[in-house]
């Protein structure tokens, strides 16, 4: 596996050079395991200027029984034993440590060497170490835990640490937005130096979990955090010269909370807000498209009738009512057909289907015939999908294997569904908005070259402009385009569309100019976090449940109620008293969430009860995951989704704050930072 340098300046340099030197006699020699290696005395051998600063220690083992240290050409420790006057550097192919026999001491196992701090290097510089397996940036410390356990500590450069945190604070597989990126790596960078020190007493700065910030180290490493990271090298969020405290959460549920209420810390920075994206970012879209004939307005175009017409497929005069009532000719499903083929830009194939074709089961053969799809049904149906996918009283009206693979397929491809009496009636009469609708899911699964999907990227002067993957392309909106909606698969024409930035669109292009659009919403509504798994959620706790889980804070006895008594800014509880037998519980801030066992505070509750109105179950809705203050990450998301930098990004979530660079700040010995 190729390794990366652990120093990472140029200004190290002179420090790896020295390194080697000091190492070079080891390094020239094999070692082998059954052996004690010599140790090398050095000239003032430390770690000192090893690991660029700022430096971060992390506490990536805690208190562990053991642990197994190497890379790829082996290991340098940094020990002090056996009485020496000063520090040696020990050679080893790799090095394993148990707790020592002697209080405060750490075992060498290779060595049998009882230390009281190890500190250890890649044999080569440009090697990175692993403890456990697991490839760590920087330096790893050794020392003594309690309870006879030991704690192995990361020494490493900040902008190094925020590799290993940012991909699992914030997936950019899940999430490939860079200024969301961005956002995520200033405010892990501010965390981390505000908080220097948090764990001194345990022999490091930060924890590797949720409990501070997660870090994994750099086998999770990913281009475009390392990106974001690189190109928000040293910025960092303050407040009147200081860094800020930037908590973060994962969904806030559209509006995060004021600090105090949760953590108890007024700052003023830690406002709630909403998580919006911002009013630039939407777009209002209008039709000129004129009132048909016996129907109310444009709004009232079936949307396939709609998408037919755009491609050319469908002549105007189809909207009429009655003509859509009425059985087509096959003459006229002949002439839609090969419209609908020039418009796929595809010649088409011969169906062997010669009449008849408004019979339901004999469309399905000639459609799947006419867009050449025979071998798709032949080739991509499993056995068994025709019993399974036809499990309807009348599939025995279907005729020849050809015409149950062309039903089969067109079920599967969601084209053709059995009625509410679960008959598919293969021998039904097709109404000509049948037909049409079939030819409509036909072209948008067999893909027109003038059907089109990708992100809203807005709109000037008329110039409709789309992002389709890594490339943007802008048509003209034709004046009378056909306008719809969906929410989560519900189509609607509409003669007005609101559009943000960043919401999925499909659309379909003649001549140049857009005939028909529609846009993909959700029920989830305009939040920017709304895209989370967790943006909506719901708990059901019986009263036992809900003492268990609250035991940790006091007893009520049997769990009657469950009281909300405040709220905070965004309707989060903020307070709420537990009921019971023996007396009242009040919870205030994290408790709530902690002591229920929620995923947020933001949430409401509904009660089951039973005939003697004694309270069976908690049905608890809530939205969000996490702690609801600060940076909202799926919000970051959504924010850059519709067009808004990291700067701005930050600005929304933490009201009031500057950016600067880390390197004008102060870190003094007590952990806290200030600007000079």
């Amino acid at each position: 596996m190729s390794r990366k340098r652990v120093l990472t300046s140029p200004g190290a340099a002179w420090v790896a050079a020295a390194l080697g030197a000091w190492l070079v006699a080891g390094a020239c020699r094999t070692i082998r395991p059954s052996t004690t290696p010599e140790p090398h005395v050095l000239p003032s051998p430390s770690v000192d200027g090893l690991v660029e600063p700022p430096v971060v220690r992390v506490g990536i083992l805690p208190e562990v029984p053991r642990v197994s240290i190497g890379a790829d050409s082996g290991v340098r420790v940094l020990a002090d034993g056996e009485g020496r006057e000063q520090p040696y550097w020990r050679p080893l192919p790799r090095a394993t440590f148990l707790p020592g026999a002697t209080a405060g001491k750490v075992k060498l196992l290779e060595t049998g060497e009882e230390l009281a701090i190890a500190t250890v290097v890649p044999a080569e510089a440009s090697e990175i170490l692993d403890a456990d397996a697991r490839p760590y940036r920087g330096l790893l410390e050794v020392r003594p835990a309690e309870e006879g356990s030991l704690t192995v500590v990361n020494i490493v450069n900040v902008e190094d640490y925020l590799r290993g945190v940012v991909p699992n604070e914030l997936s950019p597989l899940a999430f490939p937005q860079i200024e969301a990126h961005k956002a995520q790596a200033v405010a892990a960078r501010t965390w981390v130096l505000a908080h220097l020190g948090d764990y001194s007493a345990k022999g490091y700065d930060v924890c590797a979990t949720q409990a501070c910030q997660v870090y994994r180290g750099q086998a999770t490493e990913q281009p475009l955090t390392d990106e974001a990271i690189a190109d928000t090298r040293d910025v960092i969020a303050t407040w009147r010269g200081r860094p800020i405290h930037a908590y973060y959460t994962s969904t806030c549920g559209g509006h995060t909370e004021d600090g105090d209420f949760i953590f108890d810390d007024p700052a003023p920075y830690l406002r709630g807000v909403i998580c919006a994206p911002e009013r630039s970012a939407r777009h209002a879209l209008h039709t000129t498209a004129k009132p048909r004939k016996h129907l109310p307005g444009p709004a009232a175009v079936p949307r396939s009738l709609a998408v037919l017409e755009a491609l050319g497929v469908v002549e105007a005069g189809t909207a009429d009512p009655k003509t859509l009532a009425g059985i087509p000719t096959d003459e006229e499903i002949r002439g839609w057909m090969g419209r609908l083929q020039a418009g796929l830009h595809r010649t088409g194939c011969t169906s062997p289907v010669t009449g008849g074709l408004v019979r339901r089961a004999t469309f399905a053969q000639y459609g799947v015939a006419s867009v050449c799809w025979q071998e798709r049904a032949k080739r991509l149906l499993a056995p068994g999908d025709s019993e399974y996918l036809l499990e309807v009283p009348d599939a025995d009206q279907i005729v020849g294997e050809d015409e149950r693979q062309a039903v089969t397929l067109l079920v599967q491809e969601g084209l053709l569904s059995p009625r509410p009496d679960n008959r598919i009636e293969p021998d039904g009469t097709m109404t000509r908005a049948e037909v049409i609708d079939l030819l409509a899911g036909l072209a948008e699964k067999a893909g027109s070259p003038e059907w089109r999907s990708g992100e809203f990227a807005g709109i000037a002067d008329g110039q409709l402009t789309v992002l389709r993957g890594e490339d943007a392309e802008s048509f003209l909106l034709d004046p009378e385009a056909r306008l719809f909606r969906s929410l989560d698969g519900l189509y609607a024409g509409t003669s007005e569309l609101t559009l943000t930035i960043g919401d999925e669109v499909s659309y379909v292009t003649r001549e140049g100019r857009v005939v028909y659009l529609e846009a993909h919403q959700t029920r989830q509504g305009a939040a920017a976090d709304r895209t989370s798994r967790y943006y909506r959620w719901e708990a059901r706790l019986t009263p036992s449940e809900v003492a268990q889980t609250v035991a940790r804070y006091g007893s009520v006895g049997e769990v009657r109620d469950l009281v909300p008594r405040r709220l905070g800014v965004s309707g989060r509880v903020i307070e709420l008293e537990v009921q019971g037998s023996a007396g009242e519980l009040l919870l205030k801030g994290l408790k709530v969430r902690w002591g229920l066992g929620l995923r947020e505070n933001l949430f409401v509750i509904n009660r089951e009860r039973n005939d003697e109105g004694r309270v069976e179950r908690f049905v608890i809705s809530g939205k969000g995951w996490g702690h609801g203050v600060g940076l909202c990450q799926v919000g970051a998301f959504g924010m850059a989704q519709a067009g808004s930098t990291y700067d701005r990004i930050l600005q929304h979530y933490y009201t009031g704050i500057r950016l600067a660079r880390s390197a004008d700040v102060d870190l003094t010995s007590d952990g806290s930072a200030r600007l000079p």
